[in-house]
């Protein structure tokens, strides 16, 4: 509890009113002294602590997340085919016909 400063007259300047509280496994702060009452203001500070710490832990979620489907999706190689040209063509630039490539031979577009 402490005393808030601001506008409010001699009540705001003499009565501890207001509320600071300190989440300490993470260091979220949270204050509150917008009520005259300590136990309005307590009441306060609480659900906001709890609102920061629930947005917190939902971040941290939504990286994890965020990482493990970045995962999935890297190292991927892509391999398109040319009909005109009648060949497949690795993302290095690495050409094959088709015909090689149907038969299994396609250790050019793998090494690229």
């Amino acid at each position: 509890m402490y005393r808030d400063s601001g506008p409010g007259g001699q009540h705001r300047n003499k009565v501890e009113t207001a509320v600071r509280l300190t989440h300490l496994p993470t260091g979220i702060v949270v204050t509150a002294a917008d009520s005259r009452s300590q136990h309005e203001n307590r009441r306060v500070a609480w659900q906001r602590l709890q609102t920061a710490v629930d947005a917190r832990d939902a971040e941290r979620r939504h990286r994890e997340r965020n990482a493990e489907r970045a995962g999935e999706f890297t190292g991927g190689r892509s391999f398109t085919w040319t009909a005109w040209r009648d060949q497949v063509r690795a993302d290095g630039g690495t050409r094959v016909s088709m015909a090689k490539a149907l038969a299994g031979r396609i250790g050019p577009l793998l090494t690229a």
